[in-house]
């Protein structure tokens, strides 16, 4: 087996099992997801029913809401996005709530005919197990490795690779590319962000009584919300090439505040049928254009400071690093920083992230958006 490239040395790109060199591009998908049939915790899990500011939601809100009525759908185009990135447009889920964005395997063990171990497997060791039988519960690659083959073993990999908080409405729309492998999310106060840890997203918790999900007027507030990291740090997730059949599952997220109204992790919705494969360089696709471009760093060498350009075809999130040359970041210039489409500026004074100077040497500018991952070198003069 091939070793996969890292992200630093060439891409990656999920493109459908039909695509061939100097075919024409796979045209866009988009799937529909349903109310999850099924859960991913210990049974019974139950629903979470305060919002991330953990407010409680009205009685009737509780007694009247089936993920049923809520509208998910999710848009790729599989051989012209790096890393599965796509965007993903929810309208009724539930107010100002968190939700986490998941693919997870079909083990045969449990879907027979319809399952993909070797997809489950690809998935379980980029992100993590979860053993269905026996003593069901979290699991791990040694546990995985020591029983798979025993037929009264079952393990469901499963990758968390972002995740969104809606707005007072349910909506969201969220652009997202498998770089990252998570394990669950916290509230900013609630414990210190790791050095790999996903950077804090923000959101304004606001709401009235005469809106169907509260009895009372609720905020506003700014609630933090952030993804503890699984494997790696964030943004460094190379998926192994291959082709995969899996699921997208989306997952409340309770907090660690388990049970009750508090909830459990449930499963809210799912496309159970999603597939793709990844390939691993750019000269495995047809042309396509690039939905973003890391431009000229000017001057270069810099001293003191430099100017990088970026473009970008669609609006989408920006996240801007600078690395030293052993990959570690120096610098974050951009953290998920929503921009729309067109020509871009950043700057860099030759500071790491407390604003102290840094030594004299080459570094790596690094930007990710659109599901792009594109890097280019600055030297710092004395």
């Amino acid at each position: 087996m091939k070793t996969p490239p890292t992200t630093a040395a060439c891409f990656l790109i999920l493109c459908m099992l039909a695509t061939a060199a100097g075919s024409a591009p796979c045209p866009p998908r988009t799937e529909t997801l349903v109310s999850a049939p099924d859960v991913t915790t210990w049974p019974p899990a139950p629903y979470r029913w305060r919002d991330i500011a953990t407010n409680l939601y009205a009685q009737s809100y509780r007694d009247a809401y089936l993920y049923d009525d809520a509208i998910v759908t999710v848009t790729y185009t599989p051989c012209e996005c790096l890393a599965f990135a796509g965007h993903l447009s929810a309208s009724n889920l539930k107010p100002n709530f968190a939700y986490q964005i998941k693919l997870v395997g079909k083990p045969t063990g449990l879907w027979g005919a319809e399952g993909d171990d070797a997809t489950n497997e690809r998935l379980g060791f980029v992100g993590r197990w979860w053993r269905t039988q026996p003593n069901v519960g979290n699991s791990n690659d040694a546990d995985y490795l020591a029983n798979h083959e025993n037929p009264d073993y079952i393990f469901e990999g499963y990758l968390v690779l972002d995740f969104f908080i809606t707005d007072p409405d349910g909506a969201a729309e969220v652009d997202f590319a498998v770089d990252s492998s998570f394990h669950v999310l916290w509230w900013e106060h609630q414990r210190t962000p790791g050095a790999c840890d996903s950077p804090v997203k923000w959101s304004t918790v606001t709401g009235s009584a005469s809106d169907p999900a509260y009895d009372t007027d609720v905020g506003p507030v700014d609630i933090g919300v952030y993804a503890e990291i699984e494997r790696l740090c964030y943004g460094e997730t190379v998926m192994t090439p291959g082709p995969y059949d899996c699921r997208l599952l989306l997952t409340e997220e309770s907090f660690h505040q388990s049970g009750d109204d508090n909830g459990y992790w449930a499963s809210a919705m799912s496309f159970d049928d999603l597939g793709f494969e990844v390939v691993e360089t750019l000269a495995d696709v047809p042309d396509h254009p690039v939905p973003a471009r890391l431009g000229p760093i000017h001057p270069n060498p810099f001293n003191p400071l430099t100017t990088i350009r970026y473009d970008l075809e669609r609006p989408t999130l920006v996240d801007m690093d600078v690395l030293d040359a052993a990959g570690a970041r120096v610098r974050r210039l951009l953290a998920g920083v929503p921009m729309p489409a067109g020509a871009h500026e950043a700057t860099w004074r030759g500071r790491d992230g407390r604003g102290r100077r840094v030594a004299a040497g080459t570094y790596l500018v690094r930007l990710r958006a659109a599901g792009v991952d594109l890097s280019k070198a600055v030297t710092l003069l004395k």
